[in-house]
């Protein structure tokens, strides 16, 4: 008979990323991030994008950034989550790769791209959040760089964030439950909870990661960029597969790519 060992439940978000890190790449075995990138690189092209000096903060186990490091772009990355970093500096030793909280950014460069994605954005539960990063994003990019990030629609949180949910892998068997979000109004707080089961000798691992999320209306993403001097020049609907399309319908899209720069280009 096995054993079960549980893990306590976490409590932010850099906590649930250290939970979740070991069960990541598992989870997001389906996301498209090569095709994906390759649609913001040209999203962000078709918006001034010259130089090739990115940063992508919130950047996970590096799967939002590795696309974009092949194509040749000169990568610096952070994350909230020191298990998450060390996953990622093991895929990419080239890289530079740093721990830090997207609200309160140093200055660690001058970039012409920077990307925040995988729904980072909705893990930022108020105003002062919310500009604390667009803050960040202001003070990391160049005179006339692009900034790209998504957030999730309220299609996504009532039908997709809502459903529950079960990954069998021989590494991992992980659960996906989120009661209640199928209610979500505009401007709401959800919460789900991941729970992942490892092998361990004879044992089963047992780690739980509680996930809090906000939808952002993009009338309260346009007041919070601007009050870092930024503006949103574009806002892409995105299907599910990298599907990008010039609208973003918040009932019929699952996610808003949205596109900054600052106010003052050059």
């Amino acid at each position: 008979m096995t054993s079960l060992q549980t893990i306590g439940l976490s409590r932010d978000a850099a906590d649930a990323y250290d939970e979740l890190a070991d069960a990541y790449d598992v989870l997001t075995a389906g996301y498209c991030h090569d095709r994906w990138l390759e649609r913001i690189e040209q999203v962000a092209l078709a918006h001034g994008l010259r130089g090739r000096r990115l940063l992508d903060i919130a950047c996970g186990t590096g799967k939002s950034f590795l696309p974009l490091a092949e194509r040749g772009y000169d990568v610096t990355a952070c994350d909230i989550s020191s298990r998450m970093v060390q996953i990622a500096r093991g895929k990419a030793p080239g890289i530079e790769i740093a721990l830090g909280d997207m609200r309160a950014l140093e200055e660690l460069g001058e970039f012409d791209l920077i990307t925040c994605l995988d729904d980072a954005v909705n893990y930022l539960l108020t105003v002062e959040d919310l500009e604390g990063f667009f803050h960040s994003v202001a003070r990391n990019l160049a005179a006339d760089g692009v900034a790209v990030f998504d957030v999730n629609s309220l299609r996504m949180y009532r039908e997709g964030f809502a459903r529950d949910w079960l990954i069998d892998e021989p590494g991992a068997f992980i659960a996906w439950t989120a009661p209640g979000a199928g209610h979500t109004g505009s401007g709401g707080q959800v919460a789900a909870t991941v729970h992942v089961f490892s092998p361990d000798g004879p044992r089963w691992i047992r780690s739980q990661s509680h996930h809090r999320q906000r939808h952002w209306p993009q009338d309260r993403i346009a007041s919070a960029a601007a009050a870092a001097s930024l503006t949103i020049r574009a806002v892409r609907g995105q299907h599910r597969g990298a599907c990008l399309e010039d609208r973003f319908d918040e009932l019929e899209h699952n996610k808003a790519l949205c596109l900054a720069t600052h106010e003052e280009r050059r």
